[in-house]
């Protein structure tokens, strides 16, 4: 019995997985209705996971769907960035400071 074997063809430029670095980013982008906005803003006594996990439960309280990267700085200030459709600085500012934390632009 002889087994044969095929390659397969990759996957289309919409494949995050195969597609060229900027091919799959580029088809997302264009393919998408919302603008994307990036803030990033430093936040004043975030010094812990659990400081972590309270702000970005806060921040994605105002859109479920929001990145929320969170990069922190023991004994300093603590950077948050927010990817979202509706990321808008005061309106950010704002859930943290309810949050309990103090935050300005980076």
């Amino acid at each position: 019995m002889s087994a044969s074997s095929r390659q397969l063809p990759l996957a289309s430029a919409g494949c995050a997985c195969c597609a060229p670095s900027g091919a799959a980013t580029a088809s997302a982008i264009s393919g998408s209705a919302e603008l994307v906005s990036t803030v990033t803003l430093a936040v004043e006594g975030l010094t812990c996971q659990g400081c972590a996990s309270r702000v970005t439960q806060a921040l994605q309280a105002l859109d479920a769907n929001a990145q929320v990267d969170v990069t922190l700085v023991p004994h300093g200030r603590s950077t948050v960035t927010v990817t979202s459709s509706s990321a808008d600085t005061g309106v950010l500012q704002s859930a943290l400071a309810a949050a309990g934390y103090s935050a300005a632009e980076a």
